[in-house]
């Protein structure tokens, strides 16, 4: 038998109530304390976030952020089963934290303008919070006009002192054309700007802030691929086997000796070997030092992987290839608390192979912490210094341990500056702190402890390694003043142009005859002159990069965004030719370019968009397509199927 409905006549007495819990003194029950000590008592983590969900990794309760985002830099975030929205741990307390400084602040000036007479109202006075965006570059571009520095500073959520790009705007949907853009996003356990120069990711466009880019309001961090032989291993499992891949954690492991190296790696068969380690081959009795053990395996370790990020048409063979690689690296690196301890010139040498190799390898931790350690030592050995600043009695070395000296310095700190400019992070040297010399050009073949034989001819095989050292000091010059954390808007042009007279200088001095030979051969030495005319373009999209900006002049911002996207263009068409040679770069700093080029050409078609005509566009759609290609295949370099 069905219920009647209760009717209207019936009055409100017929209707149930629900009895609610209440204390013992009357008053409503807390609820929120009941959960809290629920959540206290309680051993998991409540919702693991989203990249340990996705990954199906061990999450922890950590307020601050997880173990595993902590370790891959990333930002912790947690999407809100109700409202869908994702937020970084933390983010609430921030924002109370911030609400309280701000209330403070507003109150201490309150009082001073009532000390001088002035009426003050309160904030509860005033109207709503305005809702109005920022102005996006396009807007501002139109109206020709751009707000006062100080202004800009106050608006945005940094705690530096840096105006905002003349991109920025807020997430909020603009009235004039609908675009949207980001809010910032910080980086688990950073504060305020989280890159070197670069705006904290409210803009439409960033350029590269460590490994993370900002594309069209997307973010992309180029060190966070999933594949077995760069993933993480779960942090909580202590006891677990040792592991020989490419991870950062397997990195420290093998270092700092928490899990055995692997055995003794045998060498390759003879007709695989290289005559330069013949020795090791002909002379059973012979007992190499642990510098040599390093050097050498490292030498085998860095080219079964270049095999392996070139010729992935036999998966079985490329399998085999890249766990050898693994095997000598973390043999090698096994050797780590040895050449530390001793930290003699052939124990830096020997670092400095390590730092060669993990320089190719797809994420950026290892590198880093390797290429800091190395340069440190090289530094104490005083391979910084010029042999003429040496003291009298210590001059008495030979020309060729002399010329290492150079070499290893000069490989170390190219290293160090292409990995921590990329991440952001202060450069360890200045200009004004080294005085060494270049290498010279020689041929190796007529180097020796008693100099250099001029009776033979010779000829050298590293020059492109010394067109990469002269260029380095200038971009040292670039991080430390583009991307540097004090930066002044009075000096920003000034700066720019005269980093663009030392990048033509550069350009100048190069040997216009060798390019040409390099040109016209057929060997491997045809990618040389390739690389040597990218590093400038590469550095012209960085300097005049848009969301770099301090200046309000309409004309210098579009005179940049036409630079940015004609560099990018010629780096288009250099990286065909070195595609189609099988000859692309295979790191991540490398890819992390590609990706600002990509994302600089959408932005700045985007921004004018009035003005694209049906070819241009054509033409676009084309550049798109190899540059998709490119992207393809160096996921496939840095382990992504």
């Amino acid at each position: 038998m069905s219920l009647k409905r209760p009717s209207q006549d019936d009055g409100p007495q017929s209707r149930p109530t629900k009895a609610f819990k209440a204390r013992g003194d009357g008053a409503p029950a807390d609820y929120s304390t009941d959960v809290r000590k629920k959540i206290i008592s309680s051993t998991r983590t409540g919702q693991a976030c989203d990249r340990c969900r996705v990954r199906k990794m061990r999450c922890d309760d950590n307020p601050e952020g997880c173990l595993p985002c902590m370790q891959n830099q990333s930002a912790c975030k947690t999407t809100d089963r109700i409202s869908g929205r994702a937020t970084v741990r933390g983010y609430v307390q921030n924002l109370e934290r911030r609400l309280h400084q701000l209330e403070s602040h507003c109150h201490e000036l309150e009082d001073r303008l009532a000390s001088l007479g002035v009426d003050v109202k309160t904030l509860g006075q005033f109207g709503p919070l305005s809702s109005t965006p920022h102005p996006i570059y396009r807007e501002a571009r139109e109206q020709s006009l751009q707000p006062d520095w100080r202004e800009r500073c106050q608006r945005t959520n940094s705690s530096t002192p840096y105006p905002s790009s003349p991109y920025n705007a807020s997430r909020r949907i603009s009235q004039t054309d609908g675009s949207v853009s980001r809010l910032p996003d910080f980086r688990n356990g950073l504060t305020g700007e989280n890159y070197l120069g670069v705006s904290s990711g409210n803009s439409l466009v960033s350029s590269i802030r460590g490994t993370s880019l900002n594309v069209l309001g997307m973010e992309i961090d180029l060190a966070d691929y999933m594949h077995a032989d760069l993933d993480e291993p779960d942090p909580s499992d202590y006891e677990m086997r040792p592991v020989y891949n490419k991870s950062y954690y397997a990195f420290i492991l093998t270092a700092f000796s928490a899990k055995p190296k692997p055995q003794e790696i045998g060498l390759p068969p003879r007709e695989e070997g290289v005559k330069l380690v013949e020795w090791m081959y002909d002379d059973p009795s012979f007992e190499p030092s642990p510098a040599e053990r390093v050097t050498v395996h490292c030498v085998f370790a860095i080219m079964l992987w270049q095999f392996v990020v070139r010729n992935w048409e036999n998966p079985v063979q490329q399998a085999d290839y890249n766990r050898r690689s693994n095997l000598h690296y973390h043999y090698a690196l096994g050797f780590f608390r040895q050449l530390m301890a001793s930290h003699t010139l052939q124990d830096v040498q020997a670092m400095a192979m390590l730092c060669i190799h993990l320089r190719a390898l797809p994420k950026p931790g290892a590198c880093w912490m390797m290429t800091s350690t190395t340069l440190n030592l090289a530094i104490e050995l005083g391979l910084h210094r010029s042999m003429r600043s040496w003291a009298p009695e210590s001059r008495k070395i030979s020309v060729l341990e002399i010329e290492l000296r150079k070499r290893i310095f000069w490989s170390v700190l190219v290293i160090h500056i292409i990995i921590s400019g990329k991440l952001g992070r202060p450069m360890a040297l200045r200009e004004e702190d080294y005085d060494v010399e270049m290498p010279q050009a020689v041929d190796d073949n007529l180097l020796s402890d008693d100099g250099i034989d001029t009776s033979r001819k010779g000829k050298c095989e590293f020059l492109v390694a010394l067109t990469a050292f002269d260029f380095e000091p200038i971009c040292i010059d670039l991080y430390n003043n583009i991307y540097a954390v004090k930066r002044s808007p009075q000096t920003y042009v000034e700066t720019v142009l005269r980093l663009e007279s030392r990048i033509q200088g550069h350009i100048d001095s190069w040997d216009v005859d060798q390019l040409r030979e390099w040109d016209s051969a057929n060997d491997v030495t045809k990618v040389y002159p390739m690389y040597i005319r990218m590093w400038p373009l590469e550095f012209r999209l960085l300097l005049r990069h848009p969301s770099l900006s301090l200046t309000s002049s309409t004309e210098f911002n579009d005179e940049s965004l036409t630079i940015c996207m004609d560099v990018s263009k010629q780096i288009l068409g250099i990286v065909k030719q070195l595609q189609a040679w099988k000859s692309l770069d295979s790191n991540w700093q490398t890819g992390a370019v590609f990706v600002l080029a990509i994302s600089t050409t959408l932005f700045g078609h985007w921004e004018r968009r009035d003005e694209l005509t049906l070819a241009a566009f054509e033409v676009l759609k084309d550049d798109m397509r190899a540059w998709m290609s490119i992207i393809g295949d160096m996921g496939r370099f840095l382990g992504t199927n």
